[in-house]
């Protein structure tokens, strides 16, 4: 009997004796410090041929045995995670080409689940892209199976190999899993970062939730929380075991993850390694370097990686311009033609802020490059010109969306904080302001006076919300909606508002108005009718990160508790009780009763 029969014969009975053993790795929710769930690795029996990965599923593939095994697989992982009464997320690697076999069995691992009483929304199914797809319609239709019996998908190592941003577009997946190449030093290559920011910004538009595999330093881990990810996993957050993780490992370090702020652009972005010279270096072979690169017009100086001067490209060469000039600074070391005192920034500086620290210096407005460092260290090396450039582009998007009346941030960037905080299983809340007895206010005052309030409004909410550092968005018309993080006192914000609103509310009503305290309008039927002065109704949700999916569940749970606090006889703040979606996600949006501030 051949070697290869024996390794067939032993993969055959490996499967038939259940003799697979499933390793789980947690993935780690650092903002939280909490495990969200854990992978399942699975292996052969210790020290047996195909106890690893590589040459298990290879002999799968040689023996014809691929359906098996993954079958084999799933059911090992699922009875362990039931035996051991694991928490959070079980993540099952298949194939995809498993689900395209047609010999494969289908509703296994739904029967499965159901025996253990597990739900199906507590199981990711991970397709890898490692492996070339060659009906990608018919993958399609294999996970929107699993989707429609309620199972969560998953695509795993985003960047690896073959199908990339096509199968993203095409499973629009719950979670995308970042190769680990991508992570491995992160912190040291911008290109990487690059690459990452890129899927982030696509993760948020498809609705996806980000996970980094294959974090094995702090510093790695630190960069990703910096830029936003907090699904995070790796041998530095958790090895895989036999025995499911609890509570993830470096709590320490987690903890002073949750109390860095929420991601916003930074210099960070916009550094790159750059060619560095060391204090000591001459002169001459600085000169050297330059002759060498003509791309090259800036060189920070380091003394053991710390910045203490940058060398301009047109400052070494004037030096050596003239008649003695190689004479005189040749052997000379660079501290004798460095700036001394370079613009340095810190990698979490955001741009606006590091924009102001440029160009009020007097001295730095007209350079090229700045240097950004981290806890004092070199960093990289920045471009003037791609910072403003960043500011720019941010403005403009900003115009873009903001309401053209009060400027503050639209639909679309109100959309985008909700989604960031449910991605990142943020604890926030929702608020959406709304003004009581608006309409007939603008059919006796006109809808110029009907602007000037919802301006006033929206200068008292951004004085009041804006300043404790939370965001304040405009739907339309008389509509607003802000978001709280977990540590802000909303409710004191709230009251604030509703007392400060009564306070100035009188100077926009007539002297006869105030003393009878409303108005006289015709109602919707024609008839004439009185109506109370200007009220604020404020509807406000906690939402559960877990079982709403994006801002459309939150917009129906914050478009209810709206309703109910307009039906208080005065202002009033109503926080609901709900937490997760009532209405089908495709009919609720924040101001779907209204169109504009003219017709409520």
């Amino acid at each position: 009997m051949t070697v290869l029969t024996c390794l067939s014969d032993s993969l055959a009975s490996l499967i038939a004796q259940h003799r697979l053993r499933p390793l789980f790795q947690p993935i780690v929710d650092t903002r939280q410090g909490r495990v969200l769930g854990h992978e399942a690795l699975i292996r052969g029996p210790a020290g047996h041929p195909l106890e690893y990965p590589t040459a298990l599923f290879g002999e799968a593939k040689l023996t014809g045995l691929l359906s098996e095994l993954d079958l084999a697989c799933r059911e090992a992982a699922i009875q362990a995670y039931c035996r051991q009464q694991m928490d959070g997320y079980l993540f099952i690697n298949v194939n995809p080409n498993v689900l395209l076999d047609k010999q494969h069995p289908r509703g296994c691992t739904q029967r499965l689940i159901r025996e253990l009483g597990i739900p199906a929304e507590r199981i990711v199914i991970e397709l890898s892209e490692q492996y070339p797809i060659q009906d990608p319609e018919g993958l399609k239709a294999a996970v929107d199976r699993y989707r429609e019996l309620g199972f969560l998908i998953a695509i795993d190592d985003l960047g690896a190999g073959y199908s990339g941003l096509k199968l993203w577009s095409e499973v629009r997946p719950d979670y995308v899993k970042i190769d680990r190449y991508f992570i491995q030093h992160i912190h040291q290559d911008p290109i990487k970062r690059e690459f990452v920011q890129s899927i982030i910004t696509l993760a948020r538009g498809m609705q996806s939730r980000v996970i980094a595999e294959g974090i094995e330093s702090r510093e790695e881990l630190q960069q990703l929380h910096s830029m936003g990810i907090h699904y995070c996993q790796g041998y530095y957050l958790g090895r895989p075991d036999a025995r499911p993780l609890h509570r993830p490992d470096n709590t320490d370090a987690l903890h002073g993850h949750r109390t860095l702020s929420r991601h916003k652009e930074t210099v960070a972005m916009l550094a790159r390694p750059g060619v560095t010279v060391d204090i000591g270096e001459k002169i001459h072979d600085v000169f050297d370097t330059l002759l060498a690169d003509s791309r090259l017009l800036s060189l920070p100086v380091l003394d053991q990686d710390v910045p203490v001067g940058i060398l301009r490209r047109e400052k070494i060469m004037e030096l050596f311009s003239g008649s003695y000039g190689r004479a005189l600074y040749a052997n000379k070391d660079v501290r004798h033609a460095m700036e001394t005192r370079p613009v340095v920034v810190d990698w979490q500086t955001a741009l606006e802020q590091a924009s102001s620290m440029i160009t009020d210096d007097d001295d730095a407005s007209a350079l090229q490059h700045f240097i950004v460092t981290r806890q004092g260290r070199y960093y990289g090396l920045a471009s003037v010109r791609g910072l403003l450039r960043n500011i720019t582009e941010q403005r403009l998007l900003h115009a873009r969306y903001a309401n053209p009346l009060t400027l503050l941030p639209g639909n679309v960037p109100i959309y985008r904080e909700i989604d960031e905080a449910l991605q990142q299983q943020r604890d926030f809340h929702v608020a959406y302001f709304d003004l009581n007895h608006f309409k007939p206010y603008n059919d006796v005052y006109g809808y110029a006076q009907g602007d000037k309030v919802i301006q006033w409004v929206a200068r008292l909410l951004q004085e009041i919300i804006v300043g404790a550092g939370q965001f304040l968005g405009h739907v339309g018309g008389d509509d607003f909606v802000a978001v709280f993080g977990a540590d802000c006192d909303w409710r004191r914000l709230c009251d604030t508002i509703i007392r400060r609103f009564h306070q100035e509310l009188p100077g926009f009503y007539t002297a006869e108005d105030r003393r009878r305290r409303g108005i006289i309008a015709h109602s919707r039927r024609g008839e004439q009718q009185f109506y109370p002065l200007l009220g604020i109704a404020i509807g406000v949700v906690h939402p559960d990160p877990q079982r709403c999916q994006c801002h459309h569940d939150v917009a129906a749970l914050a478009s209810e508790a709206k309703h109910l606090a307009k039906q208080q006889p005065r202002s009033h703040c109503l926080l609901s009780p709900k937490r997760t979606p009532f209405l089908p996600r495709e009919n609720t949006i924040f101001g779907r009763d209204r169109i504009t501030n003219h017709n409520k």
